[in-house]
């Protein structure tokens, strides 16, 4: 059988390890995975293969998966020695990757990996989500409020006939707008606002402080404490234009800026983790992302299931 069918094979099996992991099989759903395996011997002998390793790192029961008909024989191909490993990672990462993303999957919008999406709100302004972000939109009579509980916004107000105040409120604080254009992200540990037109008034949660933010400027800030505030740097709001742009970032810091466009997970080798990344990237054609960074750095970039599973490493 050709490598190609082997490898579809493998993403098809990382593709149900990922359902078992994400929810219990309805009988229609096992039944489907019961005839996935009969389709060949080997659809048997990689399933079999990907449950005993994959039982060995994650908490998902042997038993809720049908039972393979046939014991696999031992394989010395060097072909699995390759790839099965990766199976028994893929649905432990996948249980990480779903805990992240509860937090979207009840929001008002949401945009999935590599998607953009234009949201027009009710009073005319809109808001441009970059991919993998989420919010809740809570407009009052006495407030406008946009919750930003994952991810990254480009926000355009408008003047609201009822003179509410605009927020965008994130883990750490709240940005209110004063007739602007402005870009809001918010990670873990800190929120990062940009403005390019107008004004930002910035409040972290534990704190009295607050900051005014002008055109051209932007400020990160955590729940307790105001950055200082920094001249506008593009590369913040590239994404709203289909780009990554940076200047000297460390490659595992550009790997968390592209983890938003690119399915499944990307890992790299410690040795190539400092080298220093500079350019910009169109988030939209990641095998052109892979390419430019492979030749301008030396790099080894290969994927495996089916682009689930991202290795970059220092070239042979």
């Amino acid at each position: 059988m050709p490598n190609v069918d082997k490898q579809q094979i493998l993403a098809q099996a990382s593709a149900w390890l990922m359902r078992l992991q994400e929810k219990q099989l309805s009988p229609q759903e096992l039944e489907q995975l019961q005839q996935w395996q009969q389709q060949s011997p080997l659809h048997q002998k990689i399933w079999q293969k990907a449950l005993l390793l994959q039982t060995k790192f994650s908490d998902l029961p042997i038993d809720i998966a049908l039972p393979v008909v046939q014991k696999v024989e031992h394989s010395s191909t060097q072909y699995y020695k390759k790839y099965l490993w990766l199976l028994a990672f893929l649905p432990l990462c996948s249980g990480l990757y779903f805990t992240s993303q509860q937090q979207q999957w009840f929001a008002d919008y949401r945009s999935g990996t590599a998607e953009r999406k234009s949201i027009l709100l009710p009073d005319g302004g809109t808001i441009l989500l970059n991919a993998s972000s989420a919010i809740d939109v809570k407009y009052t009579k006495s407030q406008r409020t946009i919750i930003l509980r994952k991810g990254e916004i480009w926000i355009e107000t408008q003047h609201d006939q009822l003179n509410r105040p605009f927020f965008v409120t994130t883990q750490q604080g709240t940005a209110q707008a004063l007739g602007t254009k402005y870009h809001v992200e918010t990670m873990p540990d800190y929120s990062l606002v940009t403005v390019t037109q107008g004004r930002v008034r910035v409040s972290p949660y534990q704190s009295q402080q607050k900051q005014m933010i002008e055109a051209k400027q932007q400020l990160r800030f955590d729940a307790h404490h105001l950055g200082k505030i920094k001249p506008f740097e593009e590369g913040n709001i590239a994404w709203t234009k289909g780009f990554l742009m940076v200047n000297e970032l460390a490659l595992k810091d550009f790997v968390i800026r592209l983890q938003p466009y690119q399915k499944g997970i990307i890992r790299f080798d410690s040795k190539v983790g400092k080298i220093k990344i500079s350019g910009s990237y169109p988030v939209d054609d990641l095998e052109k992302v892979y390419a430019m960074l492979a030749q301008t750095y030396g790099l080894n970039i290969e994927q495996y299931a089916g682009g689930y599973w991202t290795v970059i490493q220092p070239a042979k």
